[in-house]
């Protein structure tokens, strides 16, 4: 009997210790999810209202750094394969020309007049290597300015998409047609009409 007397008499104390456990839990939660869905509601009212507008001066940093960086900076990542597909084409046009002409060159240093050359599985004359040479060596060089105004092209066009990110493009053009006063060179004043065109 003693034992389930001291049974008895224990539990109210374990309610209240029960009780001033969870109080403070509960507390704690619902501050938290307060805390939540207060943090939550301005980002969701910011990312709405507020747009990121690219720094012209960073996309050109970015883009003369690395190619192709500036498009990821102003997100238009449909243009970084663009990108680097002509930069490859052009350093193979390179390497492809540079080839060729070494070949020719040192065939044309090493050779005479008299004798015959196989490159790459065809035939030339000695006057023939001089022409490959120079062919070859006018490529490689044409090469060369495609692959610096395509690195030069990316970086104006990382310039020209952030600049026109600021650019205002509004989707009223409307067409107003009004009266209005028109004051005329000898002091008087007559009615006409006003066309405005808004952008």
């Amino acid at each position: 009997m003693k034992i389930s007397s001291d049974n008895t008499s224990n539990c109210p104390k374990n309610k209240k210790k029960l009780k001033y456990f969870l109080m403070p839990c509960f507390f704690v939660a619902g501050l938290l999810f307060h805390t939540a869905s207060f943090c939550q509601t301005p980002n969701l009212k910011s990312d709405s209202t507020h747009i990121r507008l690219p720094n012209p001066k960073t996309a050109i940093l970015l883009s003369a750094i690395v190619p192709g960086l500036g498009q990821v900076y102003n997100k238009k990542y449909w243009k970084i394969p663009l990108i680097y597909g002509a930069g490859s084409a052009m350093i193979y046009a390179i390497n492809y020309n540079q080839t060729k002409y070494k070949k020719f060159r040192d065939a044309y240093y090493t050779g005479n007049s008299e004798q015959t050359f196989i490159i790459d599985g065809y035939v030339y004359s000695y006057e023939q290597l001089s022409y490959g040479r120079d062919f070859y060596r006018s490529y490689r060089d044409l090469s060369v300015f495609g692959f610096a105004a395509v690195y030069l092209l990316n970086v104006v066009d990382a310039m020209v998409d952030a600049y026109l990110a600021r650019f205002d493009v509004s989707d009223d053009l409307s067409f107003k047609i009004q009266p209005t006063i028109v004051n005329n060179f000898d002091l008087t004043a007559s009615v006409g009409i006003k066309f405005s065109i808004g952008f």
